[in-house]
């Protein structure tokens, strides 16, 4: 498993796509409701905490205690961790080189709109089908103008090159467990899974 900023990162696994992904966004927020007149409600946190639901199967013992191990040090809701989305949420519109200080980007709105509301989406997962995920953080965005490309700065140069055709580049969301306890069913000899619960912590993400 690796670590990123002191922090576990769960890339031991992805998660089990069978069934429905039920995502659950909720917002807090006071509703200001004077009875005769407009209502106004007053946001209390600048970006939702959503949660989902992360089912974890294992096809070997050592598979098994691994995810055990895991589940063990995050000590119920108490310690957080990274979990990447493990989609697309940017795509490389150039080939990033060996060392690379910079990400060059298909247009999304991402300097204006994620960029600087905070660190939730400021943390990326760059891999491919058959290499280990590089993490990164961005430190600066730049949109030229004409809705075609954006530059994302890192923190720090690449290991290796990505390129364009291949790479996925996904957000890296800092979350923790959303229930104390965590049941383990066994499938057969040697086979279990976890269905656990995810809660991201956008507002908690380091800038």
């Amino acid at each position: 498993m690796s670590t990123y900023l002191g922090l576990d990162v769960l890339d031991l696994t992805r998660h089990n796509r069978e069934g429905t992904l039920a995502e659950i966004v909720r917002r807090k927020f006071v509703l200001l409701d004077p009875q005769t007149g407009q209502r106004v409600s007053d946001a209390q946190a600048a970006a939702p905490a959503p949660t989902r639901p992360f089912l974890w199967t294992c096809f070997s013992r050592p598979e098994i205690t691994a995810m055990q191990a895991f589940l063990d040090a995050r000590k119920g809701r108490c310690v957080p961790f990274w979990l990447p989305s493990y989609q697309q949420d940017l795509t490389l519109d150039q080939d990033a080189a060996n060392g690379a200080t910079s990400l060059t980007v298909k247009w999304v709105g991402y300097t204006g709109q994620m960029f600087p509301a905070g660190g939730g989406r400021r943390h990326l997962a760059l891999y491919d089908p058959i290499s280990a995920p590089v993490y990164r953080k961005v430190t600066a965005a730049t949109d030229p103008g004409g809705r075609v490309t954006e530059s994302l700065g890192l923190d720090s140069g690449t290991p290796r090159a990505f390129p364009a055709a291949t790479t996925v580049v996904s957000f890296l969301k800092l979350c923790r467990l959303e229930e104390d306890k965590t049941r383990t069913n066994w499938l057969s000899r040697g086979v279990a899974e976890a269905a656990i619960t995810v809660r991201e912590l956008p507002q908690e993400a380091p800038v």
